[in-house]
């Protein structure tokens, strides 16, 4: 699909009216996702433009699981709008938040995170409705990548430059087999389930001094063990720069403040970072085999090096 550039005269006839558009400035974009700033008469919103055509399926599932969740918790930044642009891209709109950086080196503001997740986990239990992405149990069994068809997307040249880069690959490979035996059977399957956030990790927190003002970004939103979200929060802690295991024990007292913890959740947590990363270096390998990405050696020997405690 073509690219199609976003101009305010596409805010003309949007439902719910968000006023006279004015101005339109790019913000930061993620992999899937380009996102700008628009300014209209009536305020300031975030639009959210996918680079691919998205099942609309999905994103009315997202918009449905913020806006449940956002009447009963403030924190929850909703979707205001959905429209699909003439080129088939869906673009999104939520209300802009100022916010700072988020500081992991606050020990306040990291309890305050563990607390925010806790709440929004409240929100959400006992609701069943469909959610964007599919459950966890399902994520690595699903589409499974082959590694006859792999082998055909890569470079042997740089197979020959990475004598390992293979064997890393076979291992990754068998590891989400044995992730996605270990996610369906017990423990795992016992565990307290529900729609969790799905990328819960700081830059989805907007942050204002020592205070959580909003959760955002719940596209990756799926029916997961509660500890799938802490879990992803702390390999996002634990992969950054500067970080301190002080930050992770602040985290969890912050949650834990909030809800019980059962010693098999706290457990199986270092399991659930394990499959977050197989998760990880499966969706690369996917774009991968579609033409979508160049293989990143790096990024697999490190996957490969990081998912080696799968068993242990």
């Amino acid at each position: 699909m073509e690219p199609m550039e976003l101009s305010l005269a596409h805010f003309a006839s949007i439902d719910p009216p968000l006023g006279t558009p004015k101005e339109l400035i790019t913000m930061s974009s993620g992999f899937s996702n380009n996102n700008y700033l628009l300014t209209t008469s009536l305020g300031k919103y975030r639009v959210r433009l996918s680079k691919s055509v998205k099942d609309a399926v999905e994103l009315l599932a997202e918009q449905r699981i913020l806006n449940m969740a956002a009447a009963q918790n403030h924190l929850i930044v909703p979707m205001i709008a959905l429209f699909k642009l003439p080129n088939g891209t869906n673009a999104s709109i939520f209300p802009y938040l100022e916010a700072e950086n988020f500081d992991i080196n606050s020990e306040v503001l990291m309890r305050e995170a563990g607390k925010a997740l806790a709440h929004y986990h409240l929100t959400v239990v006992g609701d069943n409705g469909i959610l964007p992405w599919k459950p966890l149990s399902e994520s690595l069994g699903h589409e499974a990548i082959h590694a006859g068809e792999l082998r055909k997307c890569i470079d042997e040249e740089e197979l020959s430059e990475y004598p390992t880069l293979w064997t890393s690959i076979e291992n990754l490979l068998q590891r989400m087999r044995d992730a996605d035996v270990l996610m369906n059977e017990e423990p795992c399957t016992l565990l307290p389930q529900l729609p969790c956030h799905g990328d819960f990790a700081p830059a989805n927190l907007l942050s204002h001094g020592i205070h959580i003002t909003g959760i955002i970004d719940f596209e990756c939103c799926r029916w997961a063990p509660r500890v799938y979200d802490l879990s992803t929060f702390l390999l996002s802690l634990q992969e950054g720069e500067g970080y301190e295991a002080d930050m992770s024990a602040w985290f969890m007292e912050g949650y834990k403040s909030i809800l019980t913890l059962s010693e098999i959740e706290l457990k199986l947590i270092p399991k659930f970072q394990v499959i977050r990363s197989l998760e990880s270096a499966k969706r690369h390998l996917y774009r991968v085999v579609h033409g979508e990405q160049k293989l990143q050696s790096g990024l697999i020997m490190y996957w490969e090096r990081n998912t080696i405690n799968l068993k242990s």
